[in-house]
């Protein structure tokens, strides 16, 4: 029982993580597509630090052009609620616009109040909050397994008494009857 409710509880970590990383994702797709455009596939992805934002926008009845990737910037930048340090936009396989939060500062001014980063209560990204969740439900799983795995040793064989010994190496206690 106790088992069942810790796997419970980690699948609910686990699921809290996903979910928060996916629902900005999920509101600027539709933001994206209240504006007009079909974002097939969205990204953000972090390494060492340095998060890139991917944005593939796929327009098969018309020719994209750099202001189409403009607007899905300015989109990205005035609605978006996590951090960037580097914005991709992708029209029909091509990429379009490569900016950085200091051109897309140029391009449409200081991000709202109520997306910027600096104007957060607590400072902190969605980012950091899904990868603590993460780290904390791994490390959560993986004493779980330890304790799951120690509760399966077998328990050590019986010692007999000394001096009764018995074949393959264990005693048996009492002694057998002589054979005879």
């Amino acid at each position: 029982m106790a088992r069942a409710a810790l796997a419970g509880l980690l699948a609910l970590l686990l699921a809290l993580a996903g979910c928060a990383a996916l629902a900005d994702l999920g509101e600027l797709r539709a933001d994206l597509e209240s504006a007009g455009y079909d974002a097939t596939n969205i990204n953000n992805n972090t390494t060492n630090g340095f998060t890139v934002l991917s944005i593939d926008v796929s327009m098969p009845d018309a020719v994209p052009t750099d202001e189409d990737a403009e607007r899905v910037a300015e989109v990205v930048w005035r609605k978006y609620q996590d951090d960037f340090d580097q914005l991709l936009v992708t029209m029909n396989g091509a990429v379009r616009l490569d900016a950085t939060p200091e051109d897309l500062t140029g391009l449409f001014g200081d991000r709202p109040g109520d997306v910027a980063a600096a104007d957060r209560e607590d400072g902190s990204s969605a980012t950091t909050t899904v990868i603590v969740v993460v780290v904390c439900a791994v490390v959560f799983a993986g004493l779980m397994v330890l304790v799951w795995l120690r509760g399966r040793r077998p328990p050590p064989p019986p010692l007999a008494p000394p001096g009764h010994h018995q074949p393959g190496g264990y005693y048996q206690y009492p002694p057998p009857p002589p054979q005879g």
